[in-house]
């Protein structure tokens, strides 16, 4: 019954799992020239490197193998990604059933609770693993390669980025099951995740509408860890109701 939408889901897990590997690998590939690069650009004009917040200091730090990998993998790159991994992999879930004009046919054969629970917490499981891997790779890559990484700082990381992932899906979701065709989910998804890291980035009283500064920090707080997570939990009850009460 749900062999067509695993195969999707596993197409789009190993696309988004490798863009993210290679980032990683590449990550590591350029690591050997930041040293050279620190050079040349602590030789440009001081006036020059304050204007774009570069310091001698965060380019000597740069060039150490842990500072690298927190701030270019966990605090850039793979956090970036958390909140588009999470709307890929969620805004066909049900908006394809809707679209293809199944899932009357298979609310006939699933219950609404089970269809709910299979077809939200399978692809949340794959997203999460993804993010597993991508998140603890570095601990083996540094140890092959004998240099040090602070484990506590990459489980951090994980976490705040599992809180991430949860809320941007539950969003996702919650638009998967309003819409009848799959591109509104993913254009409105990507819309508000872009309108609200603007909002949160230049008004103040409003930043903790912007998720970005929450995954890139990694700092695992209560307030906005909590309220992040309670979010989600939100929009998974406002999602089940919507399936629970929907006619298709």
């Amino acid at each position: 019954m749900f062999n067509k939408e695993f195969r999707d889901m596993r197409v789009r897990f190993l696309v988004m799992f490798f863009i993210l590997l290679g980032t990683f690998v590449l990550l590591v590939v350029v690591k050997d020239y930041t040293q050279n690069l620190s050079e040349i650009i602590r030789s440009a004009p001081k006036n020059i490197l304050e204007k774009f917040g570069v310091t001698d200091e965060f380019m000597k730090k740069l060039s150490r193998w842990d500072f690298y990998i927190i701030t270019q993998w966990y605090g850039k790159n793979l956090g970036q990604f958390v909140p588009i991994l999470a709307i890929i992999m969620a805004f066909p879930v049900f908006a394809r059933e809707i679209e293809d004009e199944t899932m009357e046919l298979l609310l006939v054969r699933v219950k609404r609770r089970r269809l709910f629970m299979v077809k939200f917490f399978i692809p949340l499981v794959f997203t999460l693993l993804a993010l597993v891997v991508l998140a603890v790779l570095p601990l083996p890559v540094s140890w092959i390669i004998g240099e040090s990484l602070d484990a506590s700082s990459v489980f951090r990381y994980l976490l705040v980025e599992t809180i991430g992932i949860f809320l941007w899906f539950s969003i996702t979701i919650f638009f998967s099951l309003l819409f009848s065709d799959q591109v509104k989910p993913l254009i409105v998804s990507i819309a508000l995740l872009a309108g609200t890291t603007a909002l949160g980035s230049f008004i103040k009283l409003l930043s903790i509408l912007n998720t970005y500064l929450y995954i890139l920090k990694g700092d695992l707080v209560l307030w906005p860890s909590l309220a992040y997570t309670l979010a989600g939990v939100v929009f998974t009850y406002l999602s089940y109701k919507v399936l629970e009460t929907k006619d298709f």
